[in-house]
């Protein structure tokens, strides 16, 4: 089908449309990837937007973020650009899973990237449960992200405006990208049984990946619920056990403890 993405751009900081572009291609290849027997139906969709950010997220981040895909790549981002001729594979892996508080939910570390999603979290329940109001609402942000990741937005833009989703009616949406998470970890241990994950993103083939994916999670639009599609596919319910594993593990590695 018909499947286009857009992106942002940082022409002092490159990694930001890149990694915006892993993620939205992850969107995309859902979408695209959906049985044609579906098409005309309403089942011709992804089955949840928890389901939709682990394929996002799972591009941008366990793609993306991993060293075997830097080994693969940096040779060719090198090309693009020569003044990281001296850098390594090693230290880009490094400098893109770099733990570290920032006030934009987008450019946040796997890590904090949660901190981002329960202050989003906590100000909804807050709307919703008129326990503050438009006006409070800046503030009470600012003071969450004091409280959370220990730093202030001095703008609105680096504040409470960074996302599209309020103004655009999506409230509720923000824990899409922590299930997303959740999900996206747990496809990934299934898949490391099919197949060698590790070797495949060193050679840079990233189509066993993608049809994998296709075959056990975007082929089946909305035929299945997010509950029993996780359990089609991996043998089990939901387990978050999964994503901290993957975590803990990268991290030792980035850090080189443990």
């Amino acid at each position: 089908g018909d499947v286009r993405i857009t992106n942002r751009y940082d022409e002092e900081y490159f990694l930001s449309s890149f990694f915006s572009a892993m993620h939205e291609g992850g969107h995309a290849l859902y979408e695209q990837d959906i049985s044609d027997e579906l098409y005309g139906t309403g089942l011709a969709t992804g089955v949840s937007m928890g389901i939709h950010e682990s394929q996002s997220r799972f591009y941008e981040n366990m793609i993306g973020r991993s060293k075997n895909f830097w080994e693969y790549f940096f040779p060719t981002l090198v090309e693009e650009f020569p003044n990281l001729s001296s850098a390594r594979p090693e230290d880009m892996y490094r400098a893109v899973n770099t733990v570290e508080p920032s006030l934009i939910r987008t450019e946040a570390d796997e890590l904090t990237y949660a901190m981002h999603i329960i202050i989003r979290y906590e100000m909804e329940k807050a709307f919703i449960n008129d326990e503050i109001t438009v006006e409070e609402a800046p503030e009470v942000w600012n003071e969450k992200y004091e409280k959370y990741l220990g730093i202030r937005p001095k703008d609105y833009s680096s504040g409470i405006l960074q996302d599209t989703h309020w103004s655009g009616g999506m409230v509720g949406y923000f824990p899409s990208y922590a299930l997303g998470n959740l999900y996206a970890a747990q496809f990934l241990n299934t898949m490391k049984k099919d197949m060698d994950v590790e070797e495949l993103l060193r050679e840079g083939n990233l189509e066993p990946i993608h049809q994998w994916l296709k075959d056990k999670v975007h082929k089946h639009g909305a035929v299945y619920t997010p509950s029993e599609l996780v359990e089609m596919v991996t043998g089990e319910p939901l387990n978050p056990q999964y994503f901290v594993d993957y975590l803990t593990e990268k991290l030792r590695d980035v850090y080189a403890v443990g």
